[in-house]
C-alpha cells in the first residue's frame, strides 16, 4: 500500500524574515510532503525567499486578498488526502507528519490529528508547552469543541493534520473575515469530524506574534470578524449537539469574545444579546476570576461595568 499523501500549505504575506525557515520545516519532514507556497501580494522581498526554493515546491503569487484566500487557494493546488496548514512565520518539527499519520492509522473517516504546541520567540527561546486540560483524545470533534470553549483554549493552525475530504465536506475559509478565521475554519472542521487523536510524541512552534501580526489588530473590523466567527461556529455547534454542555460552552465563547474586545460597545451588545436569548448562571471559567463572578451574578454588560468601576 503507497503512503498516504500530504499537501502542506503556507500562506505567505510579508514575511521575509521567516518564510524560509517555514519551508525549510516543511520540505524537512520524515514523510515526503507536497510544499504548496501562496504569496499573497507580499512587497517586503517575501516573494524572492519563495521564488528560491523553486523546483522543490508549488508556489504562486498573485494580488494581496487575505490569508484565508490564499489558504484557499492553497487548496486548490493541494493533491494530498491530508492536509496541513502552516503559517508562514511557524515551524514544523521534522518529525510532525509522520507521528500523526501513525497515530491516525485505522482511524475511522473523518478522524483529525492534533498535538500539543508552545510559543517560540525570535531570539530562539522556546516556552514549555503549557498542557491544558482538552489536550487529550476524543471519541468526537464536537466534544473537543465544547472543552476548548469552555476551558478558552485554542490550537495554532498547524496543530492539526486534516482528512482533505472533511473539509470539503465542513467547507473552505471564509474569506470575508479578517479576525480569528481560523477559529471559525477550525471550528467548522470540529463540528463535522469524528474522532481525534492527539499525538503527545510530537509538538508545534507558534511563534510569539511579531508586529504586523493579525492578532494584534485591534479594529473595529477585526473585532466584528471576531463577533461573526463567534456566531457561524456556535449555529453550527448548537445545531448539531444542543444540550447543556454546548451551551455553556457557547456562552462561555461568547463572554470571552466580549471580554477581548470589551473596548467595543458594538461586540458588548451584540454579545449580551446573545447571553440573553441563551445564556444562564455559569462561571465561565475562559474568564479572569474576579470577572466570572461578576458577569455570573449581573450579566456580561453590567458586570464588565462594576469591574472597570472596582479596577479604577
Amino acid at each position: 500500500m503507497s503512503a498516504p499523501t500530504v499537501s502542506i500549505i503556507i500562506p505567505c504575506y510579508n514575511k521575509q524574515a521567516y518564510v524560509r525557515a517555514a519551508i525549510d520545516s516543511a520540505l524537512a519532514q520524515s514523510h515526503p510532503c507536497q510544499v504548496v507556497v501562496v504569496d499573497d501580494g507580499s512587497s517586503d522581498g517575501s516573494l524572492a525567499e519563495v521564488q528560491a526554493f523553486d523546483g522543490r515546491i508549488t508556489w504562486e503569487t498573485g494580488p494581496n486578498r487575505g490569508g484565508s484566500a490564499a489558504r484557499n487557494r492553497g487548496l486548490e493546488l493541494a493533491t494530498g488526502a491530508w492536509v496541513q496548514f502552516l503559517d508562514a512565520d511557524d515551524i514544523l518539527p521534522e518529525g510532525k507528519i509522520a507521528a500523526q499519520l501513525a497515530a491516525l492509522d485505522g482511524a475511522p473517516e473523518g478522524t483529525m490529528a492534533f498535538c500539543p504546541w508552545s510559543y517560540f520567540h525570535d531570539d530562539g527561546a522556546i516556552n514549555p508547552a503549557d498542557a491544558r486540560r482538552y489536550w487529550h483524545s476524543y471519541d468526537s470533534g464536537v466534544g473537543l469543541l465544547v472543552d476548548m470553549w469552555y476551558n478558552g483554549g485554542f490550537f495554532p493552525p498547524h496543530a492539526w493534520l486534516t482528512p482533505r475530504a472533511l473539509i470539503d465536506r465542513a467547507g473552505h475559509w471564509d474569506e470575508a473575515l479578517t479576525g480569528d478565521d481560523d477559529g471559525e475554519f477550525f471550528g467548522r472542521v470540529l463540528v463535522a469530524a469524528s474522532e481525534m487523536r492527539f499525538c503527545e510524541d510530537t509538538r508545534v512552534l507558534y511563534r510569539d506574534p511579531p508586529e504586523g501580526s493579525v492578532s494584534r489588530d485591534k479594529s473595529l473590523k477585526s473585532a466584528r470578524s471576531f463577533w461573526a466567527a463567534f456566531e457561524q461556529v456556535s449555529e453550527a455547534l448548537l445545531g448539531k449537539c444542543p444540550d447543556a454542555a454546548t451551551r455553556k460552552a457557547c456562552l462561555a465563547r461568547a463572554r470571552k469574545t466580549a471580554y477581548a474586545w470589551r473596548e467595543v460597545p458594538e461586540i458588548i451588545e451584540k454579545a449580551q444579546a446573545w447571553e440573553r436569548a441563551h445564556g444562564g448562571f455559569d462561571l465561565s471559567p475562559a474568564l479572569p476570576p474576579k470577572t466570572r463572578w461578576l458577569v455570573a451574578l449581573f450579566g456580561l454588560k453590567r458586570g464588565l461595568a462594576l469591574r472597570r468601576m472596582l479596577s479604577g
